[in-house]
Protein backbone atom coordinates (compact mmCIF):
# COMPACT_ATOMS: atom_id res chain seq x y z
CA UNK A 1 0.00 0.00 0.00
CA UNK A 2 1.82 3.24 -0.65
CA UNK A 3 2.35 5.58 2.37
CA UNK A 4 -0.31 8.02 3.36
CA UNK A 5 -0.50 10.71 6.01
CA UNK A 6 -1.73 10.33 9.23
CA UNK A 7 -5.03 12.06 8.94
CA UNK A 8 -5.55 10.31 5.11
CA UNK A 9 -5.06 6.84 6.45
CA UNK A 10 -7.02 7.41 9.70
CA UNK A 11 -9.96 8.81 6.61
CA UNK A 12 -9.43 5.44 4.43
CA UNK A 13 -9.77 3.32 8.02
CA UNK A 14 -12.65 5.02 8.49
CA UNK A 15 -14.51 5.02 4.86
CA UNK A 16 -13.61 1.50 4.67
CA UNK A 17 -15.56 1.22 8.18
CA UNK A 18 -18.43 2.54 6.62
CA UNK A 19 -18.66 0.41 3.81
CA UNK A 20 -18.86 -2.99 5.83
CA UNK A 21 -21.51 -1.05 8.10
CA UNK A 22 -23.33 0.05 5.23
CA UNK A 23 -23.37 -3.60 3.39
CA UNK A 24 -23.52 -5.61 6.42
CA UNK A 25 -23.92 -3.56 9.26
CA UNK A 26 -22.34 -2.49 12.33
CA UNK A 27 -22.13 -6.44 13.64
CA UNK A 28 -19.81 -7.09 11.05
CA UNK A 29 -17.68 -4.41 11.34
CA UNK A 30 -14.77 -5.64 13.20
CA UNK A 31 -11.03 -4.70 13.93
CA UNK A 32 -9.83 -7.56 11.96
CA UNK A 33 -12.36 -7.22 9.16
CA UNK A 34 -11.82 -3.64 8.81
CA UNK A 35 -8.50 -3.98 8.71
CA UNK A 36 -8.77 -7.41 6.10
CA UNK A 37 -10.78 -5.07 3.75
CA UNK A 38 -8.65 -1.86 3.73
CA UNK A 39 -5.24 -4.43 3.37
CA UNK A 40 -3.42 -2.92 6.65
CA UNK A 41 -2.20 -4.64 9.72
CA UNK A 42 -4.47 -4.57 12.87
CA UNK A 43 -2.03 -2.39 14.87
CA UNK A 44 -2.61 0.45 11.95
CA UNK A 45 -5.86 0.74 13.12
CA UNK A 46 -5.09 0.73 16.91
CA UNK A 47 -2.85 3.28 16.23
CA UNK A 48 -5.77 5.66 14.67
CA UNK A 49 -8.69 4.47 17.37
CA UNK A 50 -8.33 3.37 21.15
CA UNK A 51 -10.70 1.20 20.64
CA UNK A 52 -13.52 -0.52 18.47
CA UNK A 53 -16.17 1.51 19.67
CA UNK A 54 -14.42 4.46 18.82
CA UNK A 55 -14.22 3.21 15.62
CA UNK A 56 -17.73 1.97 15.37
CA UNK A 57 -19.20 4.63 16.76
CA UNK A 58 -17.06 7.04 14.39
CA UNK A 59 -17.87 5.16 11.30
CA UNK A 60 -21.78 5.47 12.15
CA UNK A 61 -21.22 9.08 12.53
CA UNK A 62 -19.33 9.69 8.96
CA UNK A 63 -22.63 7.29 7.63
CA UNK A 64 -24.83 10.04 8.88
CA UNK A 65 -22.95 12.95 7.85
CA UNK A 66 -22.91 11.03 4.24
CA UNK A 67 -26.59 10.44 3.98
CA UNK A 68 -27.12 14.16 4.77
CA UNK A 69 -25.02 15.15 2.32
CA UNK A 70 -26.13 12.74 -0.26
CA UNK A 71 -29.78 14.37 1.02
CA UNK A 72 -28.53 17.89 0.32
CA UNK A 73 -26.57 17.36 -2.90
CA UNK A 74 -29.58 15.26 -4.75
CA UNK A 75 -32.15 18.08 -3.61
CA UNK A 76 -29.66 20.45 -5.63
CA UNK A 77 -29.24 18.14 -8.53
CA UNK A 78 -32.91 17.11 -9.06
CA UNK A 79 -33.99 21.22 -7.97
CA UNK A 80 -35.84 19.47 -5.35
CA UNK A 81 -37.41 22.34 -2.63
CA UNK A 82 -36.86 22.20 1.05
CA UNK A 83 -40.33 20.46 1.63
CA UNK A 84 -39.35 17.80 -0.36
CA UNK A 85 -36.21 17.41 0.94
CA UNK A 86 -38.18 17.96 4.28
CA UNK A 87 -40.23 14.87 2.81
CA UNK A 88 -37.20 12.70 1.99
CA UNK A 89 -35.24 13.04 5.71
CA UNK A 90 -38.92 11.90 6.71
CA UNK A 91 -39.47 8.49 4.12
CA UNK A 92 -36.90 5.97 3.65
CA UNK A 93 -39.42 3.17 2.64
CA UNK A 94 -39.26 3.81 -1.09
CA UNK A 95 -35.17 4.50 -1.03
CA UNK A 96 -33.37 1.14 -0.67
CA UNK A 97 -30.17 2.97 -0.35
CA UNK A 98 -31.84 5.26 3.08
CA UNK A 99 -33.51 2.30 4.39
CA UNK A 100 -29.59 0.85 4.93
CA UNK A 101 -29.06 4.13 6.73
CA UNK A 102 -31.93 3.44 8.27
CA UNK A 103 -31.12 0.07 9.61
CA UNK A 104 -27.84 1.63 11.00
CA UNK A 105 -29.55 3.89 12.67
CA UNK A 106 -31.69 1.57 14.73
CA UNK A 107 -28.29 -0.78 14.98
CA UNK A 108 -26.71 1.94 16.39
CA UNK A 109 -28.99 2.82 18.72
CA UNK A 110 -29.50 -0.55 20.39
CA UNK A 111 -25.45 -0.34 20.95
CA UNK A 112 -25.48 3.27 22.03
CA UNK A 113 -28.09 1.61 25.11
CA UNK A 114 -24.42 -0.31 26.79
CA UNK A 115 -21.64 1.27 24.94
CA UNK A 116 -20.35 5.19 25.88
CA UNK A 117 -18.80 5.98 22.98
CA UNK A 118 -21.60 5.12 20.44
CA UNK A 119 -24.00 6.66 22.33
CA UNK A 120 -21.30 10.28 22.08
CA UNK A 121 -21.72 9.34 18.27
CA UNK A 122 -25.38 8.56 17.89
CA UNK A 123 -25.93 11.82 19.62
CA UNK A 124 -23.74 13.92 17.70
CA UNK A 125 -25.37 11.63 14.53
CA UNK A 126 -28.67 13.09 16.20
CA UNK A 127 -27.68 16.82 16.79
CA UNK A 128 -26.39 16.66 12.54
CA UNK A 129 -29.73 15.50 11.22
CA UNK A 130 -31.16 18.34 13.52
CA UNK A 131 -29.42 21.17 12.15
CA UNK A 132 -29.80 19.77 8.83
CA UNK A 133 -33.53 20.03 9.40
CA UNK A 134 -33.46 23.32 10.64
CA UNK A 135 -31.60 24.56 7.88
CA UNK A 136 -34.19 23.06 5.28
CA UNK A 137 -36.80 24.81 7.23
CA UNK A 138 -35.02 28.25 7.12
CA UNK A 139 -34.14 28.20 3.91
CA UNK A 140 -37.97 26.84 3.18
CA UNK A 141 -39.25 30.25 4.79
CA UNK A 142 -36.98 32.42 3.08
CA UNK A 143 -37.78 31.10 0.34
CA UNK A 144 -41.43 31.45 0.67
CA UNK A 145 -42.16 27.66 0.60
CA UNK A 146 -43.90 27.52 3.44
CA UNK A 147 -44.09 28.64 7.06
CA UNK A 148 -43.79 26.83 10.43
CA UNK A 149 -47.12 26.38 13.06
CA UNK A 150 -44.04 26.51 15.59
CA UNK A 151 -40.43 27.49 16.22
CA UNK A 152 -38.14 25.93 13.28
CA UNK A 153 -36.07 24.06 16.37
CA UNK A 154 -39.31 22.36 17.53
CA UNK A 155 -40.15 21.85 14.35
CA UNK A 156 -37.22 19.63 13.19
CA UNK A 157 -36.87 18.04 16.81
CA UNK A 158 -40.45 16.83 15.82
CA UNK A 159 -39.88 15.50 12.56
CA UNK A 160 -37.16 13.41 13.89
CA UNK A 161 -39.23 11.77 16.78
CA UNK A 162 -41.54 11.44 13.76
CA UNK A 163 -39.60 9.66 11.40
CA UNK A 164 -37.96 7.48 14.01
CA UNK A 165 -41.62 6.08 15.10
CA UNK A 166 -42.99 6.12 11.97
CA UNK A 167 -39.80 4.17 10.45
CA UNK A 168 -40.51 1.79 13.83
CA UNK A 169 -43.66 0.65 12.68
CA UNK A 170 -42.91 0.50 9.07
CA UNK A 171 -39.92 -1.65 9.98
CA UNK A 172 -42.70 -4.30 11.13
CA UNK A 173 -44.08 -5.07 7.90
CA UNK A 174 -47.51 -5.05 8.92
CA UNK A 175 -50.01 -5.77 6.05
CA UNK A 176 -51.92 -2.35 6.72
CA UNK A 177 -48.94 -0.44 6.68
CA UNK A 178 -46.95 -0.71 3.65
CA UNK A 179 -45.21 2.02 1.15
CA UNK A 180 -48.48 3.86 0.84
CA UNK A 181 -49.23 4.04 3.94
CA UNK A 182 -45.76 5.51 5.30
CA UNK A 183 -45.73 8.24 2.43
CA UNK A 184 -48.97 9.61 3.64
CA UNK A 185 -48.81 9.67 7.09
CA UNK A 186 -44.92 11.70 6.32
CA UNK A 187 -46.79 14.08 4.32
CA UNK A 188 -49.94 14.34 6.68
CA UNK A 189 -47.50 15.19 9.20
CA UNK A 190 -45.62 17.36 6.91
CA UNK A 191 -48.39 19.08 6.40
CA UNK A 192 -49.50 19.25 10.16
CA UNK A 193 -46.15 21.33 10.71
CA UNK A 194 -46.24 23.46 7.90
CA UNK A 195 -48.46 26.19 5.96
CA UNK A 196 -47.38 25.33 2.58
CA UNK A 197 -47.77 28.41 0.47
CA UNK A 198 -49.17 27.46 -2.88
Amino acid sequence: MSYLSHDARRQMILETAVNIAFTEGLAAMTVRRVAQEAQIAVGQIHRHFASASDLKAEAFLLSVTQSLALLKDSGKTEGAGCLEMMSWSLVTSQFEELRHYSQLWKEAEVISWTDEAMLKGFRAATKEWHNVLVELLETGIANGEFTCKRPVDAVAWDCIAFSCGLDGIFSLKMEEFGDNEYQAHAEYFLKSQLDVNK
